[in-house]
């Protein structure tokens, strides 16, 4: 099964795409939309089309829902449910099976403090599943206890970090019904008194417990427990301690974005202007010097590093819920190109395909240079600057001039008119006024089908260019509203009203020579 969407309407029917995979949770599909409106994910569940309440702790692949199927993001129940949870201890434990009832708003690591001290699953007999120690197998640190984590295994899920443990039942799905979650324990390396500082971090003690957490409670009081859990285990509640240093950790599926990589596969590349150093001047009467060139300009090339990440940056930024949401300019747009789609059209003649090519030539003749940005094949990139006379024997020169593995056989490659085309290693044609360069253009270096393996395996450039490169900077967020009001503008040429054929006649002389032509009107 591929990756897809899924749309989630709100009760104001605005839509929000979500892309899922097979394995991504119905949970996470729930918090990515409250996170596009800033709502709480508590306060709200999904429903189906035939207001079927989803079960929010099934992956995508197991949920029964299928690729853009739409579901309602409605207000959930405002007071917890009770869920029966069933601990399943290891044979170390006794491999029995413990069972009690809890709020869907109570943690994993709760749970297990209330199993722990039999307050919860009707057992009277004491465990230890949270501060075990094992004697280290390193022979300098033996004698020393290590910590030995805990991890539940929960609908297939393991949850084996302080982070996971800090969950609640509803933060995994979990809101009502039987659960089953599995223990088991590893050894950590961890010293076991820097693992009792940690604990003591992440989970804070507290005087209150809410009610109803473990129906067996109220059969004696908890005894004192010891390092970490100073307190009695039912006055223990899991929450976060706002002065740890690991207290901002996020909640699952609301990781912020990650650092954006440049995104190199548009053809209308931008444009990365480098940060030239500031002129200084020892005092005011002192004329200002002319700044030093950019620290990734070798010979008039601006170099770039390829990215570190094999994502596109775009790939990486979050989608706008209003994208999606069509206004009564697409509408408009739409129903445009339908009657351009339904209109009768004829072939252009000769004179008028003469003179469109005339006026191509015109605009090429005032284009006086081209930025040219050249990929390679390890995704470093170099941005040059070509004339209007340049041919593409030129720019194969410059490129070779550049390469590590230099004669080695390549061909450039760029997007044009007829889609993708091969620059051809020829001095007869010009990059502007031949091939149609013009802006900004990228071109891509392919390696020959005789190129050598070393050629293909190792760096593209020379060190000298390698040394100098830098990271390249884009802002997405403006080349997307660049990219947007190009595209209004490009509606709204095609949707003005095209100059009548014939010189500027009418539709009304049209008519009227038709008329003419087949006799009408005559006596």
């Amino acid at each position: 099964m591929a990756s897809g969407n899924v749309f989630v309407l709100d009760s104001a029917l605005k839509r929000t795409q979500i892309k899922v995979s097979p394995g991504k949770y119905l949970r996470e599909v729930l918090e990515e939309a409250c996170k596009a409106r800033k709502w709480d994910p508590e306060a709200y569940t999904l429903k189906t089309q035939n207001n079927k309440t989803v079960d929010l702790s099934q992956p995508f692949r197991l949920s029964g829902l299928t690729t853009g199927a739409k579901l309602q993001l409605v207000q959930g129940s405002r007071s917890p449910s009770v869920v029966n949870v069933a601990l399943q201890l290891p044979e170390s434990e006794g491999g029995i099976r413990l069972s009690d009832k809890f709020p869907s708003t109570t943690s994993l690591w709760l749970v297990l403090r209330k199993y722990e001290d039999a307050v919860a699953g009707g057992s009277t007999r004491k465990l230890n599943l949270t501060q075990r120690g094992v004697p280290s197998k390193q022979s300098s640190g033996s004698g020393r206890l290590e910590y030995e984590q805990p991890i539940l295994n929960v609908l297939g899920r393991n949850l084996e970090t302080f982070a996971d443990l800090q969950k609640t039942l509803a933060q995994l799905g979990v809101n009502n019904g039987s659960v089953l979650i599995r223990l088991s324990f590893r050894n950590s390396g961890q010293p076991l008194e820097e693992a009792m500082k940690e604990i003591g971090q992440f989970f804070s003690s507290v005087d209150t417990v809410p009610a109803g957490v473990g129906s067996s409670a109220s059969q004696g009081p908890a005894q004192q427990a010891e390092g970490a859990h100073a307190a009695p285990a039912a006055n223990l509640q899991s929450q976060v301690d706002g002065s740890a240093d690991n207290a901002a950790v996020p909640k699952e599926g609301d990781a912020g974005p990650e650092p954006a990589e440049p995104d190199a596969t548009m053809t209308d590349a931008p444009i990365a202007q480098p940060v030239q150093d500031d002129v200084l001047a020892t005092s005011a009467e002192t004329q200002p010097q002319p700044s030093e060139p950019p620290s990734n300009v070798v010979n008039g090339i601006s170099v770039y590093r390829p990215p570190s990440s094999r994502t596109p940056a775009a790939a990486l930024q979050p989608d706008d819920p209003t994208a999606f949401e069509p206004s009564i300019e697409h509408a408009k747009a739409h129903q445009a190109s339908l009657e351009r789609a339904g209109k009768n059209t004829r072939l252009l003649s000769e004179k008028e395909l003469e003179e469109q090519e005339q006026a191509r030539q015109a605009k090429l003749a005032l284009v006086k240079d081209v930025t040219v940005r050249v990929r390679y094949p390890d995704q470093s990139m170099i941005e040059t600057t070509i004339q209007a006379s340049d041919t593409a024997a030129d720019l194969y020169a410059k490129v070779m001039g550049t390469l590590a593995q230099a004669p080695e056989p390549f061909e450039l490659r760029y997007t044009g008119p007829k889609g993708h085309q091969t620059v051809p290693n020829v001095s007869n044609q010009r990059l502007v006024r031949d091939l149609g360069f013009k802006g900004k253009v990228l071109v891509n270096l392919l390696w020959a089908p005789d190129a050598s393996t070393k050629a293909r395996q190792g760096p593209s450039l020379k060190e000298e260019y390698r040394s100098r490169a830098q990271d390249l900077k884009v802002d997405l967020k403006a080349r997307q509203a660049e990219g947007e009001q190009g595209h209004k503008a490009a509606m709204a040429k095609k949707d003005a009203p095209e100059p009548s054929a014939g010189g500027g006649k009418g539709k009304g002389d049209l008519e009227a020579k038709m008329k003419k032509f087949l006799g009408f009107g005559k006596k």
